[in-house]
C-alpha cells in the first residue's frame, strides 16, 4: 500500500507539473498579444493624437485639387473574394476616399469590360480593372476585350496606346522591368508587406486578444520598409519615369463567415473566401449566428475589412478635374504621392519646385529644366523629418519640421521621404513621386 501510495503521489506530483508547464507554454505563446493589447498599442495610441495636435495647415501652393484613393482592390468578380458595393462603399466612406481602381481576377482568357463595379457610386469612382496571375494590373478606361492567351508585352501596348493604365503590382516578383510601356509599379503592398511574417498563427492570436479599436495597429505591425522595392524604383528612374503607386490589395477575404440561405442551409466562408461547408444549421451553428447584418452575414470575424485596408495606405493625386480619365492621366503624370493613411491624413501634403523668382515650375511628377527650378520645396501639415533622395541616394536628412526646401545645384531624380515619429521611432508616412531636374 506504501509503495501505491508513492506511485499516486508522484502521478500528482507529474500531472501538476505537466499544467504548470502547459501554462507557462500558454503565456508565452500570448504574452505578445497582452502586451500589444496593455502596452504597446495603447501607446501608440496616445503618440498618434499627439501627433494630430500637432496639425497645422499649410498654405496652398500647389492650385490643383487633391483626391485621395486606392489602387488594387478586389470585389466579388474575383475568385477570392466575396466583396460587394454595401460592404466596399461602407469601407471607403470611412476611410474618406474618392476613387477605387479595382484589380479583379480575370474569369476567362478573353476579359470583357467593362464589368463588375464601373462608374460613380454616392460621389465614389469606382473603375474596373484585371490583376493578372503574372502581376500585371491594367485599367482599359474602354469597353474591350482583353485576350490573356496574346503575349504580355502586347497586351500591355496595346492598353497604353488605347489611354489605358499598365501597373506592374506585387514588385517583390520578377517582371519585364525593361519593358518600355507599362507606365507604374507598386513601392507598397499590403499583402507583400506580410510575406515576411512568421507565420498566420501570430497574426491570428494577435486579432483574437485585441478588440476591433486596434485592428489598424495589427496592419501596421506588419509594415516593414520595402527597400529592395524602392532602390529597384530608383534604378528604373534613371531610364525613364516609372510611377510608384501604393497598392492596398484589399480582399475582405481574411475571415470566418456564416450566412443563411435560402434553402433553409448555411454556409461557412473561410479565409480566401472559400466555401468551407454547407449544411442544416446544428446547435454550433445556432450558437454562433445571430440575425444576418445589413451584408447577409449572421457571424463574421475579420482580419482585413475593406476599411482597413483602405485606411492603411492611399495615393494622393493632384487633378485638375474629378473625372476617372482625369484621375487615370495624372497619375501616369505622377502627380501623386503615398501616405500611410491610419497614421495621418496626407491632404495638404505639398511637393514642388520654384524658379528665381519663387514663382512655382514644377510638381512632384514633372520634369523641369535646371535653369527653371532653383528650388525644391516641401510643405508638411504635421511636423516631419524630411529625406530627400537624388538618383536613389540619400543625400539630406532633417530635423523635425513642417517645412523644407532645398537648392538644386545639379541635374537628377529627386523624391522625398517625410517619416513621423512614433514612440522614438521615425516611421514613413509619406512616398512623393520624384520631380525630375534636367
Amino acid at each position: 500500500m506504501r509503495t501505491e501510495a508513492k506511485i499516486l503521489k508522484w502521478f500528482k506530483y507529474l500531472f501538476l507539473g505537466s499544467m504548470v508547464l502547459i501554462l507557462l507554454l500558454v503565456l508565452v505563446k500570448i504574452s505578445p498579444a497582452l502586451w500589444n493589447r496593455w502596452v504597446t498599442y495603447p501607446q501608440l495610441e496616445k503618440a498618434r493624437n499627439e501627433l494630430w495636435e500637432k496639425y497645422r495647415k499649410p498654405p496652398q501652393v500647389i492650385s490643383m485639387p487633391l483626391y485621395q484613393g486606392a489602387v488594387h482592390s478586389h470585389t466579388f468578380w474575383s475568385h477570392d473574394s466575396r466583396g460587394l458595393l454595401p460592404e466596399i462603399m461602407d469601407g471607403a466612406k470611412k476611410a474618406e476616399l474618392q476613387f477605387i481602381f479595382n484589380s479583379d481576377h480575370k474569369r476567362n482568357q478573353l476579359d470583357t469590360f467593362p464589368r463588375g463595379y464601373q462608374g460613380i457610386y454616392e460621389g465614389i469612382i469606382i473603375e474596373s480593372g484585371t490583376e493578372h496571375n503574372s502581376g500585371l494590373m491594367v485599367s482599359p478606361f474602354d469597353s474591350t476585350v482583353i485576350d490573356w492567351d496574346r503575349p504580355e508585352s502586347e497586351i500591355i501596348r496595346e492598353i497604353v496606346e488605347s489611354d489605358g493604365l499598365a501597373i506592374y503590382v506585387h514588385s517583390e516578383d520578377e517582371h519585364d522591368w525593361g519593358n518600355q510601356d507599362y507606365q507604374a509599379m507598386e513601392i507598397y503592398n499590403i499583402h507583400t508587406d506580410m510575406k515576411d511574417e512568421k507565420g498566420i498563427f501570430p497574426i491570428l492570436l494577435n486579432r483574437l486578444l485585441n478588440p476591433k479599436k486596434y485592428t489598424h495597429w495589427m496592419f501596421r505591425d506588419l509594415y516593414d520598409e520595402q527597400t529592395e522595392i524602392l532602390t529597384n524604383w530608383d534604378r528604373l528612374n534613371q531610364n525613364r519615369k516609372i510611377v510608384g503607386v501604393a497598392g492596398v490589395d484589399a480582399h475582405n477575404n481574411q475571415s470566418f463567415r456564416a450566412r443563411h440561405l435560402e434553402d433553409e442551409k448555411i454556409e461557412w466562408v473561410g479565409p480566401n473566401a472559400d466555401t468551407l461547408v454547407i449544411r442544416e444549421a446544428n446547435w454550433f451553428d445556432k450558437l454562433l449566428m445571430g440575425e444576418a447584418d445589413k451584408y447577409g452575414w449572421a457571424f463574421k470575424w475579420e482580419l482585413d475589412p475593406y476599411f482597413n485596408s483602405y485606411n492603411h495606405a492611399n495615393n494622393y493625386v493632384y487633378c485638375d478635374t474629378f473625372t476617372n480619365v482625369n484621375i487615370r492621366d495624372h497619375i501616369k503624370l505622377g502627380h501623386l504621392f503615398v501616405s500611410f493613411e491610419s497614421l495621418a491624413k496626407g491632404d495638404g501634403f505639398q511637393y514642388f519646385a520654384v524658379n528665381d523668382a519663387d514663382s512655382l515650375t514644377a510638381i512632384l511628377g514633372d520634369s523641369v529644366n535646371l535653369a527653371a527650378a532653383n528650388k525644391l520645396k516641401v510643405l508638411s501639415p504635421f511636423p516631419v523629418k524630411f529625406q530627400l533622395y537624388q538618383n536613389g541616394e540619400l543625400i539630406e536628412e532633417t530635423e523635425e519640421n513642417y517645412e523644407y526646401e532645398y537648392l538644386i545645384r545639379d541635374k537628377g531624380n529627386y523624391r522625398i521621404v517625410a517619416r513621423i515619429d512614433l514612440r522614438k521611432e521615425w516611421t514613413p508616412w509619406i512616398y512623393t513621386n520624384p520631380i525630375y531636374v534636367y
